[in-house]
């Protein structure tokens, strides 16, 4: 009888491997695995060691949140960075927030709102310095409690995972250069921790990649699958107004006047929500299984359309928007809301976040720099500077500054000349 080894380190979901050929030879096998198993924790614990501490070098950057003058990073899963751009050519990296389990941020006023593991918190920074929480809304991003084959309780959150290596015997049968097991069922995991223009006075505005938009007192989160409108008229104290189930594979939310448009993986949706705690589907502009940022003026939609890739040097696989081909920005003119249609569209290398402001349209194109586009003619664009950057992932747009993040630095730039753009500051992580 032969003998079979085989050591293996796998990053995988949930395998099953079934018996299905007959007449075989028979042998014994053992495979080596990489076992990924949850550390847990009490989110009232977690949410106890929410605080203030002295500057923290960046060393990946995710969300970008602008209010007054300062910007707002966030540090995925770790935390929050707050820079003074009091003077945008020379910025200053003034205090960091430790806040795990945070992707997602708005604020309104003084309260800063962001997601905790699976908890929505509101934070007061009136004193930037000294962050308190003054509010926790329990179990607000359910999905956040499930991790590739784990589900854990409401009351706690995976802060790490223990690794393990397993042997595992089992019968095998062995034809050609198929090995089947015996019905055995083993976990093998793909760990990883996962994780809206409005300008107005007092409301941050947030980067094209947001998960999270305020309009007219109202937080809008979205979650992989659902809507959910936070009342906020009274900051300290926000409350669950709605949630709604809108899809699958739901990325990002954009708010313009009374409507949200909200990526998502095959399409972007467009939601009424001039009554506010009932978003009404309006329409979907449908594409290929790709990431989805979009952005919003009165009559045309900005929608990038890009591959995930691997950026990360841990072991863990992305597996967003796998399997798409597209790298592309499509126009789409939503003048008529029922009757949404593409004008044109435009091949790009791996677009990313896009920001806009009057008629100048800027486009993060991953390893093929920051585009900067003449969008007087939405149909038409006509690009007037390609700027070198590596990895660029976000744009926000506003008073003729466009703030960049990248996998390197933050850059700053002055646009108010289109012909003329001139970089003001680079903060680099």
């Amino acid at each position: 009888m032969k003998n079979f080894k085989s050591s293996t380190s796998v990053l995988a979901i949930t395998v099953l491997v079934i018996t299905t050929l007959f007449g075989c030879l028979k042998d014994k096998a053992t495979s080596t695995f990489k076992v990924y198993k949850p550390v847990t924790e009490k989110l009232s614990v977690i949410e106890k060691r929410v605080h203030n501490t002295t500057p923290q070098s960046i060393a990946k950057i995710s969300k970008l949140s602008v209010l007054n003058n300062r910007i707002f990073i966030v540090a995925p899963n770790k935390g929050i960075h707050i820079i003074n751009n009091t003077d945008a050519s020379a910025p200053v990296n003034e205090s960091f927030i430790v806040l795990p389990g945070c992707n997602d941020i708005a604020i309104s006023g003084n309260i800063l709102y962001a997601d905790c593991f699976s908890d929505l918190l509101a934070i007061d920074i009136s004193d930037p310095s000294n962050a308190k929480v003054v509010k926790t809304i329990a179990n607000h991003f359910p999905d956040k409690r499930y991790a590739y084959g784990y589900w854990v309780d409401s009351t706690e959150a995976i802060v790490d995972w223990a690794i393990k290596d397993t042997v595992v015997s089992q019968s095998v049968e062995n034809s050609g250069n198929y090995v089947y097991g015996n019905g055995g069922i083993y976990y093998l995991s793909d760990i990883g921790m996962t994780a809206s223009a409005n300008a107005g006075s007092g409301v941050s505005t947030n980067g094209s990649m947001a998960r999270f938009a305020i309009q007219n007192n109202y937080l809008y989160t979205v979650s992989s699958s659902t809507l959910s409108c936070v009342n906020i008229s009274s900051p300290r104290y926000p409350i669950v107004a709605s949630k709604l189930g809108i899809g699958w594979n739901i990325e990002t939310i954009y708010p313009f006047k009374e409507k949200l448009f909200i990526g998502s993986q095959t399409g972007m949706s467009i939601y009424d929500v001039s009554n506010p705690t009932s978003p009404t589907f309006l329409t979907m502009f449908s594409h290929a299984k790709v990431c989805d940022p979009v952005i919003a003026d009165s009559n045309y939609a900005y929608v990038t359309l890009h591959t995930e890739e691997n950026t990360t040097s841990s072991p863990f696989i992305s597996l967003m928007c796998s399997g798409g081909t597209t790298n592309e920005l499509d126009v789409l003119d939503v003048s008529n809301i029922k009757q949404v249609k593409a004008v044109n569209q435009y091949i790009l290398t791996q677009p990313h976040g896009l920001g806009k402001e009057g008629n100048t349209l800027i486009v993060c194109d991953g390893n093929d720099g920051l585009k900067v586009y003449d969008a007087t003619s939405p149909a038409n664009l006509v690009l007037k500077e390609k700027i070198a950057l590596a990895k660029t992932y976000d744009v926000i747009c506003l008073n003729g500054i466009a703030i960049v993040s990248t996998a390197t630095a933050l850059y700053q730039y002055n646009y108010s000349d289109i012909n003329n753009v001139k970089l003001l500051s680079k903060l680099s992580f």
